[in-house]
Order: C-alpha cells, then structure tokens, then sequence
C-alpha cells in the first residue's frame, strides 16, 4: 500500500457550489471498469471487521493474527476459562497493550475496529485458529474513510490523499449535496500519483499562479527544475538522484510541486526566457518570488568595451 495523491479540478466552480457543497471519492482496486466505492464519509471512519458468529464461545490457547494499519503481523492469543461470553472477550482484547484496535459488542458478535480513523487505517485478518469460531475468514480487509471533502467558493483546485492506495488503483470523483443527498454523475476515472518517500519534514512545497496581460488564467504552462546535484544530495537512507521535474499549470493557472529543502535547483518557466539558479528554502514559496530573487546563470554577457571616438 502506499500515499495515492488526487489532484481534482472543479470547472464551473459558481455553478457547482450552487448546488453541492462536497465531494465524494470513490476507489477501484481492479481496474477502470471494476467496483468502485467510497472511502469518504460524513466522518473520518476507522476500519473494521464483525464476526458473523455470535458467543459464547471456546476460545482458550486459540490465535486471531491481523495486521493494523498496515503494520506488521501480530497474533492475539486468547487465555480465558471456557466458554467465554462477549463481553468478557471484549475486555480481554482491549486489555492487550498498543494493538492499534478496540474490540466491541454488536449482536453478541465480536467487532475489531482500529483506533486510528481515516485511510491510513487498515485491519486484515491474516489467520488464526480462532477465526472460524469467531466468524472471521483469513484475508478479510477493511480501510477506514476520510471525510468528504467540502467545495470552497474561493478554491477550484483540490489535493486529495488516498493513505492505503495502491498505484494501480482508478477513482472517481463526484459532488454531494450533504443537505439533500443529492448527488452528481462521476467525472472520468484516473489513477493518482504515488506519494513522496521522503519525510515530509524535508520537502517544502513550490507554487506559482500566472495570468496573462488581460489578467486570464494561463493553462498548460510548464515550469522545469533541475537538480543541480549539489548538496543535500542524500535526505536520511534516501539518495536525491532525479534530474528533471516538470510541473504545468492548471485551468486556473495555478501549479505546484514538492522540492526537497536545501536543494539545488535550476527553474526554467517556459515561454518566457527565465532560467534561474535557487536555493530551495526550508519553508512553502513562490516560484516567482524565488526566481525574481536570483540571477539568471545562462544570460549573454555584453563586455563592456568603450566606443571609439567619432572622427569625420
């Protein structure tokens, strides 16, 4: 599993706003013409799993084995007097230290759901000699929901994170109206780009907006950095190696990207003839507040040579 990044642009903004004031995102895990469904909700949601069989039940010296947000596997091993009702099996579970999960009661039936709300929580069940009494089969998976996202007057540009996707996966993105549960038809389905592997404490974001004389929005330009590969040329157990990023705006005129701190970079804007060298800054910029800031490397050099004296 790993970070999907959504970048989801609404067009017709003032007419959209009019009658929807969320969106829904919406997963598929086998292709673009397979299931998709939500992973948003009113609320961030934690994942969970119920049993199908309700107690008592004998479960003394028996294993359920699951991983907790994408954790490594751990094994639950129950140790209690036969039978044992709900309740009590309840208590047991949530006495275990720092599983990541809180056991509950639903019909006499045993719920696991994950501490942890949103995507980033995940709980499978991997296997276990307790599952068949319990009611759980190996290979049984839920994801938590993030909330919908809510539409902005003011913002036609959105960024969305997926925190258990996989780069294989399409979603679908549509709006709701949380008033009424109305909703609209699902725009075309997309992949998302896989998130970064550096840690977010060393990345800074880089962004720009550009219009044209008349003050419309400029689409589809593209801004170029290069790594110059100068120092930080390694962020932890990470090598920085990429030559090239290349960002365009959107219809709104808008782009951005994450850099890593401290980096070496020459910004080509294109289209314009600006090519300059910066240093990336330890906090978010502006693209052309750095550029405007720095020299251009590659400018022609005029020598300054006096005329010679006019004789006639």
């Amino acid at each position: 599993m790993a970070v999907i990044k959504l970048k989801i642009y609404v067009a017709n903004l003032s007419n959209v706003i009019g009658l929807f004031d969320k969106m829904q995102v919406w997963r598929s895990e086998t292709g673009i013409l397979g299931t998709y469904f939500e992973i948003t909700g009113p609320t961030a949601q934690a994942a969970t799993l119920l049993g199908s069989v309700a107690g008592p039940f004998t479960l003394n010296s028996k294993t359920i084995k699951l991983k907790v947000n994408q954790g490594s596997e751990q094994t639950l091993t129950i140790v209690s007097a036969d039978p044992i009702g709900i309740d009590d099996l309840v208590d047991f579970i949530n006495g275990i230290p720092s599983t990541g999960l809180v056991a509950s009661e639903d019909g006499g039936k045993l719920r696991l759901s994950t501490v942890a709300t949103g995507t980033v929580s995940v709980i499978e069940i991997t296997g276990g000699t307790a599952l068949t009494d319990l009611g759980f089969t190996a290979g049984q998976i839920d994801n938590g929901e993030d909330p919908r996202i809510t539409l902005s007057p003011l913002s036609t540009c959105y960024e969305y994170d997926d925190q258990s996707g996989d780069p294989d996966n399409y979603y679908k993105v549509r709006y709701y109206n949380s008033g009424t549960g109305t909703f609209s038809s699902f725009g075309d389905p997309v992949k998302g780009d896989i998130g970064s592997i550096v840690a977010p404490t060393d990345l800074v974001k880089a962004y720009a907006t550009f219009a044209k004389l008349d003050g419309k929005p400029v689409s589809g330009t593209a801004v170029i950095f290069y790594n110059v590969f100068m120092p930080p040329l390694q962020v932890g157990d990470i090598g920085i190696i990429g030559r090239e990023i290349r960002v365009e705006t959107d219809q709104a005129g808008y782009l951005e990207t994450m850099l890593v701190k401290g980096s070496l970079v020459d910004v080509i804007i294109s289209g314009t003839g600006i090519i300059r060298r910066i240093t990336v800054p330890t906090a978010d910029f502006n693209i052309m507040s750095a550029v405007a800031a720095a020299d251009d490397n590659f400018q022609i050099q005029i020598p300054d040579i006096p005329a010679a004296v006019r004789r006639s």
